[in-house]
């Protein structure tokens, strides 16, 4: 039995977001992780928990840092 691989063009992207986004940055959000899974972690909420951000980092294709 021959089986086929197939490769797929979607990435998990992580968007970690400092501040609260204001419109502008949640359209360029989507715009980047559009046809992606994506995931986003505030360090804005409260204490950051920093093992479970390296861990989304280290599971996530692409990591994007908005300030």
């Amino acid at each position: 039995m021959m089986m086929k691989m197939t490769i797929s063009s979607h990435v998990k992207v992580l968007n970690i977001y400092r501040n609260a986004p204001n419109d502008d940055t949640k359209k360029l959000a989507d715009i980047v992780s559009e046809g992606n899974e994506s995931e986003s972690y505030n360090l804005y909420d409260g204490e950051p928990d920093y093992e479970k951000l390296v861990d989304m980092i280290f599971d996530a294709d692409k990591t994007i840092c908005w300030w």
